[in-house]
């Protein structure tokens, strides 16, 4: 009977530590919430305003003093991280300090369940997800917050640059569907300027970059085009860093800065002539919004050599054309699928400002930008200039233009689904107009510069 008795009360033991033990080993799910309210009502100061020592010091004590377990880790100092990054940070994303990861370039957040990872150009699906959708859309309200950018319903799509390079764009409901939550694509752009060494042989030929270099310098406007990741902006920085050694160069770029052209000697004085702008909606009150359209104005009272916007998606390609056809030279970006599409894609963008004429605005599009590069990145991941076209005019709306290099693929070479070589060639196919040839020689060109362009005879590069 003493053996049953026993028996009796340590089950009745059980049942009462069942009852009134904290919370017992619980799912993290069901953790996390009860943790964060009992902790946010203890606190004086939001836990934003906390250090992360701080709030870690206080989520500890909790979890010790309330006996806490949970299924998900039985290190306390393990899951005082997780709610921690849950509460008052990025969750998995700084938790895992993605961003700091060798070779990052993207998470992408398709929706609260499905995180792909770009790395060194490669993608691939990883096992990190939010708690919920609801948790998702916490995560990225926490981080708009931190840069007073709105993403509600009334403003269910944002962009905006959280720090340390890093572009965030979202959409939520009711732009994605409701049990996706949040949509989300952050990059981290490089400010890194990449070296002519690194591009010339992979990206272009000698000639083809000191051709571009001999442009730019000399009065000569470009627009490059070509997807996202294709190189635009890299092969751009490095022919305005080029250029920044003896011009003036002023620069703008929305959100996060990817060019850095300012040089300093080795006492930290600054050797060159650089102003770097930024555009700063202002959505409340739209009479303050500084755009690209109003700092391509404000360019012209700097007295720069080179106006460079990073890339030109809206209005603003009207006022870039009229800066360029009044004399000054201008490098910028956009999207387009070729070196014949560009100049269509720039007079669209352009009658979003003013629904002037097509043969007009082809006209003034053909003055403004006398060269045109396109790029791609090929099947074995590299960034390749596929087109430079030199425009030579307009007529009846018709843009004139001669292709002067191109990249002819022959072939792709794979490894099982991976391509591992793009076989192709580059090639010097027409020379460039004595009109074009004038134009730079106005601007100081010297004759022996421009003669390997004047006589071509076709050469393939391998």
């Amino acid at each position: 009977m003493q053996t049953a008795s026993v028996r009796t009360n340590d089950r009745l033991e059980d049942v009462v530590n069942g009852i009134f033990s904290p919370l017992g080993n619980l799912p993290y799910q069901q953790v996390l919430p009860k943790v964060q309210s009992e902790v946010a009502l203890s606190l004086t100061k939001s836990a934003e305003e906390l250090t992360e020592e701080e709030l870690k010091g206080i989520i500890s004590r909790y979890l010790r003093d309330k006996q806490i377990k949970c299924d998900l880790t039985d290190s306390a100092a393990e899951l005082t991280n997780y709610i921690y990054h849950d509460m008052a940070g990025l969750s998995f994303i700084s938790r895992e300090n993605l961003f700091d990861q060798e070779g990052f370039e993207e998470l992408d957040i398709n929706s609260w369940d499905d995180v792909e990872i770009v790395i060194r150009g490669k993608r691939q699906k990883t096992d990190y997800r939010f708690l919920s959708p609801e948790h998702a859309g916490d995560i990225l309200l926490r981080m708009f917050r931190q840069t007073k950018t709105n993403f509600d319903v009334a403003v269910p799509g944002a962009t905006a640059d959280i720090g340390n390079s890093i572009r965030v764009t979202a959409l939520r409901a009711p732009l994605v569907d409701e049990e996706v939550s949040v949509s989300t694509s952050i990059r981290k752009v490089d400010m890194t300027m990449v070296s002519r060494f690194l591009l010339v042989g992979t990206t272009l030929t000698e000639q083809m970059m000191t051709f571009l270099e001999l442009c730019l310098t000399h009065g000569v406007s470009i627009a490059f085009s070509g997807e996202t990741g294709a190189g635009k902006t890299s092969l751009a920085g490095c022919l305005l860093s080029y250029a920044a050694e003896t011009l003036r160069i002023y620069t703008i770029e929305e959100g996060s800065r990817e060019w850095n052209l300012v040089k300093r000697d080795e006492h930290g004085k600054v050797t060159n002539s650089v102003i770097h702008t930024r555009t700063r909606p202002n959505e409340k009150d739209p009479s303050q919004n500084f755009g690209q359209e109003e700092l391509v104005q404000l360019a012209l009272r700097f007295n720069p050599d080179i106006i460079a916007p990073g890339e030109i998606r809206g209005r603003e390609a009207f006022e870039v054309m009229g800066v360029s056809n009044t004399g000054h030279t201008v490098m910028t970006t956009t999207h387009s699928n070729g070196t014949l599409d560009t100049p269509e894609r720039i007079v669209a963008l352009a009658k979003k400002a003013y629904d002037m004429t097509d043969t007009t605005l082809f006209a003034m599009c053909a003055r403004a930008f006398p060269i045109l590069v396109h790029m791609e990145k090929n099947a074995d991941q590299k960034r390749r200039v596929m087109e430079i076209r030199e425009v030579t005019g307009c007529v009846h709306g018709e843009v004139q233009s001669h292709l002067l290099f191109d990249f002819d693929i022959e072939d792709n070479v794979y490894e099982e689904d991976t391509c591992v070589k793009t076989v192709g060639v580059f090639r010097q196919l027409e020379p460039i107009s004595q009109e074009l040839a004038k134009r730079m020689l106005k601007k100081g060109a010297r004759r022996r510069e421009l003669q390997p362009f004047l006589e071509v005879e076709q050469h393939a590069y391998a």
